[in-house]
């Protein structure tokens, strides 16, 4: 079966490196932006209870941030204007194991998998200070691709289509509830903890970047049929 999906992400946030963001770096920002995930994949039934997928999604990760800064211990009164953007891209790729307990027209199913994500990060700043020498200059903080294992647990419901589309070839519709948690932690603070003085002890270079997201799935697929031996 080859099939496409398309789904919301959900609960996914980043809380140890949004706390470091606001606690140390003084920002504003709560939350960041995520687009729809886009997916596609195949499946391979092995008999009637157990089938196996490989399979691959596609969302996007955003912030942007702006806040000022008065009275730097350190240097002496200052003024900062300070403007921050962090983008990612998450792709996740896994190969998956499903049970159907009960085979009928509506297909109840469980599937485990596990895999790799890839991530495309960049985090960059730019301040603007009353300051000649001030410490903290901002400009890339971060950028590079990485790539981290996964674990995804599912739990869904199939509709096979009345009718054949051609010969042995069936549609159907899916909804699929999944979890995906990303064993990814990143050294976003890493270059910033220069320009911090003091303050820098405070951070953790590497974090967990939005570990674990929910995402509800709508999935058509089209499946093909052969029986062996006839």
């Amino acid at each position: 079966m080859a099939f496409i999906t398309v789904g919301g992400v959900y609960a996914a946030s980043s809380n140890s490196f949004l706390d470091g963001y606001q606690d140390v770096l003084g920002g504003n920002n709560v939350s960041f932006k995520h687009t729809p995930a886009f997916g596609a994949g195949l499946k391979f039934w092995l008999n009637e209870k157990y089938r196996i997928s490989a399979s691959g999604d596609y969302f996007f990760s955003s912030f942007s941030d702006s806040y000022s800064q008065f009275d730097s211990l350190e240097i002496g009164t200052v003024n900062r204007s300070i403007i921050s953007k962090l983008s990612s891209s998450t792709l996740p790729l896994v190969f998956s194991i499903d049970y159907i307990p009960i085979e009928q027209q509506f297909k109840t199913y469980i599937s485990f998998g596990s895999g790799v994500v890839i991530s495309n990060t960049k985090w960059t700043e730019s301040v603007n200070s009353t300051r000649s020498t001030d410490t903290r200059i901002g400009g890339t903080l971060y950028e590079a691709t990485d790539i981290n294992p996964l674990l995804r647990a599912a739990v869904g419901m199939e509709l096979d289509f009345d009718k054949s589309v051609v010969g042995n070839i069936i549609g159907n519709l899916t909804i699929e509830a999944r979890y995906t948690y990303m064993f990814r932690k990143l050294n976003l603070f890493e270059n910033i903890k220069n320009q911090l003085g003091d303050n820098s002890s405070q951070l953790e270079s590497s974090v967990e970047f939005i570990p674990g997201y929910l995402s509800l799935n709508l999935q058509f697929g089209i499946e093909y049929f052969q029986t062996i031996g006839k």
